[in-house]
């Protein structure tokens, strides 16, 4: 998977001949996705296709590429805040992507974890562990929605990566996009399988507003120009998380410092979390990468041990840690990074979102 995921990335870039060759045969194949995408849109906006309203009110957050944009760290920041600022009743919904359960699934209630990653997925078990309120999974989310409603008295339901699900009515639709790197690249403005977007850059417009993550400038989207607001984030380490015996226990971001570390990480770009170790002064000795939603095995755990065994600290990402915890590990050998997403202007936002949420009618 990883070595797929490597040459999917070398042909987006093209900086090579044969790539460039190579991704011209995709060109083809984006040309028809894209004309399905624009055909599936037009059909929702002309109500041609079913769009349903749940009971609860609905904000939803996504993105319009594959790979990391930080949709998950924003929707746990976003119900948390919520949370302490409103009245609702917050319930987060999630695919529960490559889990074993189709039906909606209740992963938390209250950071009592009721699933398993293999049944819902590492996000979904990742934000049960953090979010106080109640997180369920589930792939049909009107579904879900209702359960949210019907079993927890929930009056707000956040969509984790629900800006392409347009079978639900929402009162807000939150865009996240991660900023343009400095790279060269073919990638830019193409659909899948020729480049990142699941849509057209021209869907950004159904937002009410755009949170920019990673730094730089949006493709498309720039500030002061017509269009949704925009907003900026960023991830911030904030400590060490340990389990211990099922439990997870912060520890300080110091014991870090001056120590040998093996980074273990299956997410969609692990190169900012590295960055992240680096900063903190540790010695990045070693790193062990696999596919984003990588399932552990014995062997990878072996691998992992093995590796670890020349290094002060394991450390790896909270999604990770979720199926890592099962295998045995030295007590305090292996930890996971722990990290908040910092809003910029953050006051703003919440203020718009808040008087949004007010004017729409039940």
């Amino acid at each position: 998977m990883m070595a797929v995921a490597r040459l999917i990335q070398t042909l987006w870039q093209g900086q090579q001949r044969w790539s460039r060759l190579a991704w011209l045969l995709l060109v083809p194949f984006a040309l028809g996705f894209s004309a399905l995408v624009r055909t599936r849109n037009v059909l929702y906006d002309w109500r041609l296709l079913p769009i349903r309203r749940a009971t609860p009110k609905v904000i939803s957050v996504g993105n319009l590429t594959v790979g990391g944009s930080g949709k998950t760290p924003f929707v746990l920041w976003l119900a948390q805040t919520l949370q302490h600022r409103t009245n609702y009743r917050i319930a987060i919904l999630t695919r529960g992507y490559k889990g074993s359960r189709s039906d909606p699934t209740t992963v938390g209630v209250g950071g009592e974890i009721r699933a398993t990653p293999a049944e819902v997925g590492d996000e979904a078990v990742m934000l049960a562990r953090s979010f106080s309120g109640v997180v369920i999974a589930g792939k049909n989310r009107l579904k879900a929605a209702q359960l949210a409603s019907q079993d927890f008295a929930s009056a707000l339901v956040i969509l984790d990566d629900g800006f392409q699900h347009r079978r639900l009515t929402r009162d807000l639709d939150l865009l996240l996009i991660a900023g343009r790197q400095d790279r060269p690249g073919l990638d830019r403005q193409w659909l899948l399988p020729a480049g990142p977007l699941r849509e057209p850059l021209s869907a950004g417009r159904r937002a009410d507003a755009v949170i920019l993550t990673k730094g730089g400038q949006p493709i498309g989207l720039e500030p002061g120009g017509v269009g949704p607001p925009l907003f900026s984030a960023d991830l911030v380490p904030t400590s060490l998380v340990e389990s211990v015996q099922g439990s997870w226990h912060e520890r300080p971001l110091g014991l870090l410092h001056h120590r040998r570390v093996l980074a273990v990480a299956g997410i969609a770009d692990p190169t900012p979390f590295y960055a992240l170790l680096q900063e903190h002064d540790a010695e990045l000795a070693e790193v062990v990468s696999f596919a984003d939603h990588h399932t552990y095995t014995q062997a990878d755990w072996q691998t992992i041990v093995t590796a670890g065994q020349r290094c002060d600290l394991i450390v790896t990402t909270e999604k990770d840690l979720v199926k890592l915890e099962r295998f045995p590990f030295p007590t305090g050998k292996l930890v996971a990074l722990r990290v908040r997403m910092q809003v910029s202007n953050a006051e703003c936002l919440l203020s718009r979102i808040e008087r949004q949420l007010a004017h729409q009618t039940d």
